[in-house]
């Protein structure tokens, strides 16, 4: 991009100098006060990245002029604008420079690199974020409370019977349609009780895995019985597992220290007084 955009440039300069001499009566005013705005090659190189990178394609003659005119445009008011005090207190510009410092503190922040030891050590003090989410594995029949309003006590005990027969029929052909699954794999705790309710997501996770049907267990949707395959109530992930994990906290972290420690200093720097305060 930077080999293609340089030919082009020749022509760019030549085209700023003839929007600079619109320029001619404030530059004059500006020259007369020793100021003096200069577009260089570099930021005209600059604008024609930032128009390529955005449009796909190299800027006109007439496009680099129009961003030549609003680079000086902009370059002159913030002159003036600073000249008449303007940035002073301006709450939207501190916030901006603190930032652009902030930005810069965080580049310099000087952080040890971190040897296996350290990355173990913090994977043993911070266990709750390298453990798994309580998940469960279930089938289940659903038995809707509207279609069996006078019968879903009975039906209930009866396809309970029906599933836990030494012989049973396959489930999937049993009970009443439903809009959702009919089994689910690793189903975390939170998904469960979006998809079912709270009242159902805590009920089931009280049942015990087996091979028998359990229930009913009440939803939002009616009843259901459920055969429990397996249930995680959260392990703790091997170290080898998450080590990648581990290193980018335990990296986030120490920059994160590393940047309020250089602040902190900065704000040494100062005396602090407060109006008003004791």
């Amino acid at each position: 991009m930077k080999t293609l955009l340089r030919e082009p440039l020749i022509h760019f300069i030549a085209v700023a100098l003839i929007v600079f001499s619109t320029y001619s009566i404030w530059t004059e005013h500006l020259g007369r006060r020793g100021e003096t705005i200069t577009v260089t090659e570099q930021d005209m190189e600059r604008m024609a990245s930032l128009y390529a990178a955005e449009s796909g394609a190299l800027p006109s003659l007439e496009d680099m002029a129009a961003m030549v005119t609003d680079h000086v445009r902009d370059k002159a008011l913030s002159r003036e604008a600073r000249r008449l005090g303007l940035d002073q207190d301006d709450t939207i510009i501190e916030r901006r420079l603190a930032q652009k410092m902030s930005f810069m503190i965080s580049d310099l922040a000087d952080t040890t690199e971190p040897d296996e030891a350290t990355l173990r050590a913090w994977y043993e003090a911070h266990p709750d974020a390298y453990t798994t989410a309580p998940n469960i594995t279930f089938e289940h029949v659903f038995l809707s409370t509207d279609r069996r309003a006078a019968t879903i006590e009975g039906d209930t005990t009866t396809l309970l019977a029906t599933l836990n027969a030494s012989t049973p029929p396959d489930w999937r052909t049993l009970g009443d349609p439903f809009m959702l699954q009919r089994a689910y794999g690793n189903l975390p705790f939170r998904e469960t009780v979006r998809l079912f309710g709270v009242d159902f997501a805590r009920g089931l996770f009280d049942l015990e895995s087996g091979g028998e049907w359990q229930g009913p267990v009440a939803s939002s949707f009616g009843l259901h019985l459920v055969h429990l395959v397996s249930k995680d109530d959260g392990h703790l992930r091997a170290f080898e597992d998450v080590r990648a994990q581990v290193e980018s906290d335990y990296r986030e972290t120490a920059q994160r220290a590393a940047n309020e420690k250089a602040v902190a200093n900065i704000i040494k720097r100062y005396k602090v007084e407060i109006e008003g305060a004791e």
